[in-house]
């Protein structure tokens, strides 16, 4: 009589517990990306490096925090016009961080950075897991900055340009 009385205490009580652990949210997703995704080495040469987190959710998730800490040879110029509505946004020379960000259902926000590329080669930046109320973590998420050398010319270029200019030079002195 015991055994069937457990049994259906059981029932009851994976009954009265599955709801709420089903109805855990999906993670909040993060995109990244450059445009462009190649610059040359230099200030003056620069990309804007966009990320959007994404609620995919039926519902408003509330305390999204997530952090990007800059890889070598990454450097930041100017923060754009973020469409987060951040309890707090830090960005400084190694990073940036938003916590207590809130999203309503199906909402996303991004953040837009201009920066430069200081070496050459291919320059990864990956962000921590986002993380929000209710939800599992997401992320992290990537993308990739090709930097390429700033083109020279050879001392024997660097010679016919002068040699052409020269003569450009003389031929309109003449006439």
């Amino acid at each position: 009589m015991l055994a069937p009385r457990r049994f259906v205490l059981l029932i009851i009580f994976v009954v009265a517990c599955a709801p709420p652990l089903l109805a855990q949210g999906s993670p909040i997703t993060m995109a990244k990306s450059f445009t462009p995704s190649t610059v040359p080495v230099g200030g003056t040469s620069t990309t804007t490096m966009t990320v959007t987190i994404t609620n995919p959710n039926a519902f408003t998730v509330t305390g999204i925090s997530f952090s990007d800490t800059y890889p070598a040879g990454l450097v930041p110029d100017v923060v754009g016009a973020y469409t987060c509505s951040a309890g707090s946004a830090t960005f400084n020379g190694s990073g940036w961080s938003l916590a207590n960000v809130t999203l309503g259902a199906g909402a996303s926000c991004s953040v837009p950075i201009l920066m430069h590329a200081t070496i050459v080669g291919p320059i990864v930046n990956t962000t921590s897991q986002v993380t929000g109320t209710g939800v599992p973590p997401g992320g992290p998420t990537s993308a990739t900055l090709n930097a390429s050398p700033i083109p020279t010319l050879s001392g024997w270029m660097l010679i016919a340009l002068a040699m052409m200019i020269a003569a450009v030079a003389a031929t309109r002195i003449r006439g």
